[in-house]
């Protein structure tokens, strides 16, 4: 790898040699050279400081690997040390009734922009933008995997591509459960199946980060009646219905996805008469469907990509949590989540308490929650604790 020199610019020290893992572009001297990814040598006033992905693409200039001396690489066993380590932190996680997980979550295992999701025997690499993508060598990454993580196959799904398709690195094809699903596997989650599409799915194919959630509203749902908006595939839906929830409504705007929700019901064997799939905008829905649930679980998409339209997603998820609320049982229950970064635990509080003072109710916190064990990050970037999930009963 190329190793360029970087000097910081700003006092940041002391908050890189805490852990905090990336340096943005105000806080450099102009770098010479450097027109791809690549190592490079961070300094400032009082000498060398730390290793870093230098990115010459984003406003995200550098990416900490290393406060060792000595490079990071592949050659020198670093990497795979990292690796190793991720594997081991994934202990309580993947078990012969869980076979989908994360095992590489970028800076939260010292990996910065590199996210490696394991599918049964398949891994999926993405990358998060175009500098990880052009310094993360991916068939190092591969090779490591095949023989150290039993894994089959390595593919990459491009974070950003329009029609999601993958590309093959490393080991066998892809054995798709259908001819007519390309790249379509089954997986367990807590016991539960679910059938996931690795090339046209969200993120690397399944929203892994509401595992642990999602078993928490099986353990609570049964003889209730459970409204999962924003479904997807039906995660909540198929853990509801485990759980003996009496009957579950799945809506998504999605046809694939609520395709997709009511296969994932049949192929763990719950009742088609006890879940309904919608295809409908959930707001649509919202506003002319009236009926009481026992439990309402709204799990929307990020509504704020940048820290400018902050102000913006905070009224949209408060108008929408309103609504929602409207739809609960008196002293019923209501599960409300937000995957954006831009939203802090703080906001999404305000955001609740926001929220449910326009619908009128009040609300007992029962459960406070976020991303799951396999989704780690560094304590001195509690920003990338990006999932919130607070359940509360209502009165």
């Amino acid at each position: 790898m190329a190793k360029l020199k970087v000097r910081l610019t700003r006092s940041l020290r002391k908050s890189i040699q805490q852990g905090h893992p990336w340096v943005y572009r105000e806080a450099i001297a102009p770098v010479d050279g450097g027109h791809v990814a690549s190592l490079a040598r961070v300094s400032d006033s009082k000498g060398d400081l730390a290793w870093a992905i230098f990115d010459p693409h984003s406003p995200l200039a550098l990416r900490i690997l290393s406060l060792e001396s000595a490079p990071p690489s592949f050659t020198n066993g670093f990497f795979h040390r990292r690796f190793e380590r991720a594997l081991r932190h994934r202990d309580g996680v993947r078990s012969a009734l869980t076979t989908a997980f994360r095992l590489f979550n970028g800076e939260g295992d010292g990996l910065p922009g590199l996210v490696c999701d394991v599918y049964g025997d398949i891994a999926v690499l993405q990358f998060d933008g175009q500098g990880p993508g052009e310094f993360w060598e991916k068939t190092e990454i591969a090779k490591w995997l095949l023989l150290h993580a039993k894994i089959k196959t390595v593919i990459e799904k491009n974070r950003r591509s329009s029609d999601r398709t993958v590309t093959h690195i490393l080991g066998d094809a892809i054995q798709s459960v259908e001819v007519l699903e390309p790249a379509t596997v089954v997986v367990l989650e807590n016991g539960a199946s679910y059938k996931v599409n690795l090339e046209k799915g969200q993120k690397t194919g399944f929203f892994l980060d509401q595992r642990e959630n999602r078993f928490y509203v099986r353990q609570i749902s049964k003889n209730k009646s459970v409204l999962n908006l924003f479904s997807y595939t039906g995660g909540f839906s198929i853990s509801a219905g485990l759980g003996g929830a009496s009957r579950v409504a799945s809506v998504d705007i999605s046809n694939g996805a609520i395709g997709g929700a009511n296969d994932n019901w049949i192929l763990n064997n719950l009742d088609p008469s006890h879940h309904q799939g919608l295809a409908i905008d959930v707001f649509d829905y919202l506003a002319k469907e009236g009926g009481d649930w026992d439990h309402v679980i709204v799990d929307p998409p990020s509504m704020s990509h940048s820290e400018d339209r902050k102000d913006i997603a905070i009224q949209k998820y408060t108008d929408l949590f309103a609504t929602a609320a409207k739809r609960v049982k008196p002293g019923a229950e209501l599960s409300l989540s937000s995957c954006s970064s831009h939203i802090s635990f703080d906001d999404f509080f305000k955001i609740i308490s926001d929220s449910l003072s326009l619908s009128r109710r009040r609300g007992q916190i029962l459960r406070v929650s976020g991303q799951g064990a396999d989704h780690p990050f560094p304590h001195a970037a509690p920003e990338l604790r990006y999932l919130k999930f607070v359940h509360l009963a209502l009165d």
